[in-house]
């Protein structure tokens, strides 16, 4: 059996044998992006990401001007310095992935999920999971508690909250992230029928992954004074000065009973972009990991969790007490 690939966290998920990062905060000299979002991305000499991820973070202007992108196509596989790199779709947002990464020498294999789901969203390809020998995962929401609800039926509560804010001549405004939750928020508006207006910075994302998206509704840049009768999509935080304006967030936080009042919004829905706890489960089934690395959210309790079921699982970067008896090798 071969070893496993090392893991280790110097404030920050490195692999020391790859000299490679994964999703560092800080700029590195080689790291992998798994998707564009601003607390994944930073100015790398050597940035590994999807061709999706790589034209973001140009728009952005996220990418070190002096740097190296390699943009690899999802499920090609790439040799690189003893390595063969694999990207694979994430679910988690367009252009997200996972990175799949096996040691030439002697065939041993790790996955990093990166941010990642199982369900089938709207804007993002369908997460396609590989088995591998180490699993890094995400798991914000580690704990059994969080069960999402179908995605059909926050769908549907979500346009009978805009139905029922234009039938009371109020204006509906719905909140999601400008990547990734708006553009799961237009996709699934494109068969209401109603006209949408977005926000610049949701407008400017939108305009970039068009062509991933398939069939959207119409819209258009938001008019304060053309804003009647339309359905808004804007960032949180970004909620429009206008008479009648009722807001819904759009979230997997808004699993907690508290978050409408957190949030400060009328209406808060878990429309989630996140992996929740049976994904988490589902996960190790396919993967078959030998060894299990957690990351985000609640690392101690699922490797706490995952340890009484028999697994080998760290809290990575985190202090974790490991129970009498957990193989080491």
């Amino acid at each position: 059996m071969s070893p496993l690939i090392a893991v280790t966290h110097p404030r920050g998920i490195y692999l020391p044998e790859a000299d490679l990062w994964l999703d560092p905060h800080h700029g590195k000299q080689r790291a992998f992006v798994s998707h564009a979002h601003s607390d994944h991305v930073a100015r790398h000499d050597l940035t590994i990401c999807s061709e999706i991820t790589h034209q973001l973070m140009v728009v952005r202007k996220t990418a070190k001007k002096s740097g190296t992108v390699m943009s690899l196509p999802m499920r090609q596989v790439v040799e690189w310095e003893g390595w063969e790199l694999r990207l694979l779709p994430a679910g988690h947002i367009t252009g997200s992935a996972m990175l799949h990464l096996t040691r030439q020498a002697d065939g041993a294999t790790l996955l990093y999920t990166g941010d990642y789901k199982l369900r089938q969203g709207l804007s993002a390809e369908k997460c396609e999971l590989m088995q591998a020998d180490t699993l890094i995962m995400e798991t914000t929401f580690g704990l059994p508690k969080y069960r999402f609800p179908p995605a059909e039926q926050i769908i549907a509560q979500m346009l009978g909250f805009v139905h029922e804010t234009l039938a009371a001549g109020g204006v509906p405004v719905l909140l999601g992230y400008s990547l990734g939750k708006a553009q799961e928020i237009l996709c699934a508006l494109r068969d209401a029928g109603l006209p949408v207006m977005v926000h610049p910075s949701v407008a400017q994302i939108t305009s970039v992954l068009a062509p991933h998206l398939g069939r959207l509704p119409e819209w258009r840049l938001f008019r304060a004074d053309e804003a009647a009768g339309h359905v808004l999509v804007f960032p949180p935080g970004s909620k429009p000065d206008l008479p009648g304006v009722r807001t819904a967030m759009l979230s997997g936080w808004a699993i907690q009973s508290s978050a409408k009042y957190r949030y400060g919004v009328d209406v808060a829905l878990p429309l989630s972009d996140h992996a929740d706890h049976p994904e988490l489960h589902e996960t190790i089934e396919i993967v078959k990991p030998r060894r299990i690395y957690l990351v985000h959210g609640s690392t101690r309790e699922f490797a706490t969790e995952l340890r009484a079921r028999g697994h080998d699982a760290r809290a990575l970067g985190a202090e974790d007490q490991l129970e009498l008896g957990l193989t080491t090798g």
